[in-house]
């Protein structure tokens, strides 16, 4: 049997698509409905040309809207089969979603559909609180279960890391191209997009493991943070490298993010390392060349509070309705 979706579960459906994190916030989707299918586009207007080129991160923040569609729709009642870039005729509908008639809810998938809006990125200090090895090993389950996996940084990869990290953020400091991209989508108040001030979290007071996003910004009003040392950090990669691998890595990054919101953590990223080709291939050495790094994970319990970024409502991503 076939889905009739109704208006309101189309309303539901989108609201928890767009709750997905995505580059700077950018939202790169748009959706268009038919019957019981739903087709998740690339809207090129909202990508980024220089952080992402290859579109890489727009379709992992695609792949993590797909997740959230399928976990509406499992709340909902309905089984989901997802098809990553359907039609060649249309390069850009980057997934479509085959919804089954709705019966009742679809044990494991319906369970995480509470944390959609409880999930945020956190860019706030982390405690000094170490994460139970059931924990992680529940985040791994959830990587795995979207053909990605998780690897956990040790020391010695933490140090290498944080050289990496350094290295990357200077670059962008003297990449015009780069801060002038970001300016578009970072910073002040913002309603509907973007990453405003009040989301960004604190300076760091020195170094660490978090992206200030609004460096190369003068910022009069963000108060400073000595943020932790030995943060967990996981790289979440894919065997494959292409864009089918992306919208998978998202559906993975998306699922881990909610488990890891259901036990009261937090995450962050820290993907400069991964938008340009020279640092991401340093990263894939630090993992083991037979994978391809496609997320950098930062996970742990808040220190303090800071509020999430905005969305815009579903019914501005939504094309037509057949």
């Amino acid at each position: 049997m076939t889905a009739v979706l109704t208006d309101d579960e189309v309303g539901i459906l989108l609201t928890a698509a767009v709750h997905a994190p995505s580059i700077h916030n950018t939202q790169p989707w748009r959706f268009e409905v038919h019957g019981p299918v739903i087709d998740v586009l690339l809207d090129e207007k909202r990508t980024l040309p220089t952080a992402d080129p290859a579109g890489r991160a727009a379709r992992i923040g695609i792949g993590a809207a797909v997740f959230n569609l399928r976990v509406a729709a499992a709340m909902l009642g309905h089984e989901s089969r997802v098809a990553a870039n359907p039609d060649p005729q249309y390069p850009e509908i980057a997934a479509r979603i085959f919804l089954a008639a709705r019966e009742t809810q679809v044990p494991g998938l319906s369970n995480l559909y509470g944390e959609i809006r409880r999930r945020h990125t956190y860019r706030g200090p982390l405690v000094d609180h170490a994460v139970s090895p059931k924990v992680l090993q529940r985040l791994d389950e959830a990587a795995r279960a979207e053909r990605a996996q998780l690897h956990w940084l040790d020391q010695s990869e933490l140090t290498q890391l944080g050289t990496i990290v350094r290295r990357t953020d200077a670059d962008d400091l003297h990449d015009e191209d780069r801060l002038h991209e970001r300016q578009r989508w970072i910073g002040g108040d913002r309603s509907g997009d973007g990453i405003q001030e009040s989301a960004l979290g604190p300076l760091p007071a020195r170094p660490g493991f978090v992206r200030d996003l609004s460096a190369g910004f003068d910022s009069m009003h963000r108060s400073q943070a000595v943020y932790e040392t030995q943060p967990f950090i996981a790289v979440l990669s894919t065997r494959n490298e292409d864009t089918a691998a992306w919208m998978r890595a998202g559906q993975a990054l998306q699922r881990v993010l909610l488990v890891a919101t259901s036990y009261d953590l937090t995450a962050s990223f820290l993907n400069q390392v991964l938008e340009r080709a020279a640092p991401r291939f340093q990263v894939r050495d630090l993992i083991g060349d037979c994978f391809w790094p496609q997320m950098v994970i930062r996970i742990g319990y808040p220190a303090q509070p800071t509020g999430g970024t905005f969305r815009r409502d579903w019914r501005d991503s939504f094309d037509q309705w057949f």
